[in-house]
């Protein structure tokens, strides 16, 4: 593989990121809510209910920046916190309604964009698309096994 190659595939994927964030800025700009936020919704919404200490997994921060997180999703009202009954030391969020509508309304925005832009390429070019997005999914799930 060459570097050239490698800048030319970067290129592209720095073009339709961009063009992704552009068509989504709106909904993003109205947020008053952090990357960091977002991400913790996406735990969230993957795993359902977890163990603060799942978000220190997951972030590799300390319990104290964690409890923080979730404090202010708790408090913009985009998740729910409660005690473990099995383990009163243990405290367990989960996405609220709204903020399971919020990630929702986030993922399903990006989704009909990446489906409009979609339906203009042949089915080759189409074909083409999938095998490098699963290509590319298979690497980083080998390099991220390959970190733990």
């Amino acid at each position: 593989m060459s570097h050239s190659s490698v800048d030319d595939a970067l290129v592209g994927y720095r073009r339709f990121h961009r063009a992704l964030l552009n068509s989504t800025a709106r909904k993003w700009r109205d947020l008053d809510i952090s990357m960091q936020q977002v991400r913790a919704m996406h735990v969230l919404r993957d795993e359902g209910e977890v163990a603060i200490g799942r978000l220190t997994e997951v972030f590799g921060f300390g319990m104290p920046a964690a409890s923080l997180l979730a404090d202010r999703l708790v408090r913009a009202g985009y998740a729910e916190r409660r005690d473990d009954s099995a383990d009163r030391r243990r405290v367990l969020i989960r996405l609220s309604r709204a903020g399971d509508r919020l990630m929702t309304e986030l993922i399903e925005g990006s989704q009909a964009h990446m489906r409009r832009w979609m339906s203009s390429l042949s089915p080759d070019e189409l074909d083409t698309v999938a095998r490098a997005w699963n290509l590319m999914a298979k690497a980083a799930g080998e390099r991220e096994k390959a970190t733990i």
